[in-house]
């Protein structure tokens, strides 16, 4: 290895390793301060972030600071933090006092002050609340307070880290006077409302009574004429009259009632079958005479008991068949009734009205729904009717949740489609449906020889009734109210009368109360006697009512006396066959 050899001028010549022994110690030493130094200015450097790093913290927490007393301020909300083990008061802001009249001193004496700020029954059920809380969903609460008039909001929400309750008070007195503000005018919209309902089936009332008379009185002149008399033809248009001012009394209160939410659906069994046999039997004679063919047909179905609101399904179902028989003068009339998908326990019907008719523009259809809407002035002029079927029937297939489709050529046809989604029933065994006697299948309606009870208060429509069934070979006793009406069937041997006929309202007592009273009396003939009301009350809800009541059946005013007169033959010989 090579040797380096340095010369100094006092030294000599020396070494390296000569040379680094004499410098070590001031080497070490400077070495010593260098890193004394790095490690200074390293410090130094920590110190300035961290001194920064603070006086951004200290920026940014009164920035926040102020923030949220200056949201707290515009809200007038104070804030209040309870330690959840113990309910001990860890933290209150500025404005607790001033919203609750408790200094937040008050409160870590004594917690249970909280409690006598509002009204003590409604704090104790809060309190209830609160200890029942699992603390997940936030907890409200309004009340007044005790001292003032001031309405606060409290809502109570549990700390991310699970350890305490933040209490919110806010001020909520402008709300809660802007709320109390609504709820007014919504009671007095809703009143008005009743009221224009209540006005409306009164008047629907008043007005069925003297017209029950009218029809009768046209009934009779029936009888007393010659079908070939001159009169006849007006007679007949006197009585389309009638039928169309009736129509407009019932789409009128039926659009009435849906605004008001006064229409309840019922959920209860029925055959789907024999809805579909009701809807044939209505409606089949009067198609056919216009020349028309009329087709009902139940497909793919492997159920026939479903759950749902017959009635209600049933004037749909009319309503869009009366359309269909307007509007059509040939072709076919044909109603569907289909199972579509099964599953869950329900069941998705289709059923569809199909005509062969004038049909509709399809640029109408958006408006077909509206009330008192019709495609056109020549529409109403030629075919009439109040424009509200359609509406209505749009708002109870809503109210069933179903959706209605409407399919429409001008010229050559409409089809409406209700698709519902039903619960099956389930018990599906057949009910046993009534035999027609043969007298009764033969389409007699003789009453020859029957006695009934009637309770009408009206004396005009009693002498009406009364002529028309002595006109059929009957017999009638009248009782002016129900009180009246119970007594006479009580006071006479069982199986006096082969049928009640029974005005609903009455004084003294009224129709159904008179039903119920009559079905609970202790003989055999009550529970077996045929009873039918008849009633200026026209709607479904009111023939639902007098079927619960205990009556086999409910006749509207004014009464059909031919369609009545059938009725009451029918089910007496079906009576008396079984």
């Amino acid at each position: 290895m090579k040797t380096i050899t340095i010369y100094l001028p006092k030294e000599g010549k020396m070494t390296m390793g000569t040379l680094l022994t004499k410098l070590e110690p001031a080497l070490m030493l400077g070495l010593f301060f260098l890193a004394e130094l790095l490690a200074a200015l390293f410090l130094l450097s920590v110190w300035q972030r961290l001194q920064a790093k603070q006086k951004q913290d200290k920026i940014e927490t009164s920035a926040r600071n102020q923030g949220d007393a200056l949201l707290l301020k515009q809200t007038k909300a104070a804030l209040l933090t309870l330690r959840l083990s113990d309910k001990m008061p860890l933290a209150a802001s500025s404005g607790l006092s001033a919203l609750t009249g408790l200094s937040f001193s008050e409160l870590k004496s004594d917690i249970r002050k909280l409690m006598d700020i509002g009204d003590p029954a409604e704090s104790r059920a809060f309190l209830k609340r609160y200890q029942n809380w699992d603390g997940t969903a936030l907890l409200h609460q309004q009340f007044q307070t005790v001292n003032s008039n001031r309405w606060l909001r409290l809502t109570v929400q549990r700390s991310e880290d699970q350890t305490a309750d933040i209490f919110l008070f806010e001020d909520w007195t402008e709300n809660h006077e802007t709320m109390r503000a609504l709820e007014v005018q919504l009671e007095e919209a809703e009143a008005a409302s009743q009221s224009k309902t209540t006005f409306l089936s009164k008047m629907s009332h008043e007005i069925r009574t003297p017209m029950n008379g009218i029809v009768g009185m046209l009934t009779l002149a029936h009888h007393a004429l010659d079908e070939n008399a001159p009169a006849i033809v007006y007679l007949h248009k006197a009585e389309e009259l009638v039928q169309y001012m009736l129509s407009l009394i019932n789409d009128i209160l039926d659009m009435s009632r849906i605004e008001a939410g006064r229409i309840e659906l019922e959920e209860k069994e029925f055959d789907i079958q024999d809805l579909a046999e009701k809807l044939r039997s209505l409606f089949q004679k009067n198609v056919e005479n216009k020349g028309v063919q009329f087709i009902v047909e139940l497909l793919d179905f492997d159920v026939h008991n479903l759950i749902g609101d017959e009635l209600r399904i049933s004037q749909v179902v009319i309503n869009f068949i009366s359309n269909a028989v307007k509007f059509t003068e040939q072709g076919e009339i044909r109603v569907t009734f289909r199972q579509m998908q099964r599953l869950n326990g329900r069941l998705d019907l289709l059923i569809r009205v199909h005509d062969t008719g004038i049909g509709m523009d399809p640029e109408f259809i958006s408006h077909l729904f509206h009330p008192f809407e019709q495609e056109s002035t020549e529409v109403t002029k030629k075919y009439g009717g109040s424009g509200l079927g359609m509406a209505i029937t749009d708002q109870l297939v809503q109210l069933m949740g179903g959706e209605i489709v409407v399919d429409t050529t001008p010229g050559q046809g409409t089809d409406f489609t209700v698709l519902l989604n039903l619960p099956i029933a389930a018990d599906q065994t057949v009910k046993t449906r009534r035999v027609p006697s043969p007298a009764a299948a033969s389409g007699t309606t003789s009453l020859q020889g029957r006695h009934f009870l009637m309770a009408e208060d009206n004396e005009i429509n009693a002498e009406i009734a009364e002529s028309m069934l002595e006109m059929a070979g009957a017999s009638l006793d009248i009782a002016r109210d129900g009180a009246q009406a119970v007594a006479m069937f009580e006071s006479h041997e069982p199986h006096t009368y082969d049928a009640i006929l029974m005005d609903i309202q009455m004084p003294v007592m009224d129709g159904r109360t008179a039903a119920r009273t009559i079905r609970a009396l202790p003989r055999e003939d009550a529970r077996q006697i045929l009873i039918y009301a008849l009633s200026a009350d026209a709607f479904v809800e009111d023939q639902r009512a007098s079927l619960e009541a205990g009556m086999n059946g409910h006749f509207s005013k004014p009464i059909n006396f031919e369609e009545m007169q059938k009725t009451l033959a029918d089910a007496l010989k079906t009576r008396d066959y079984l």
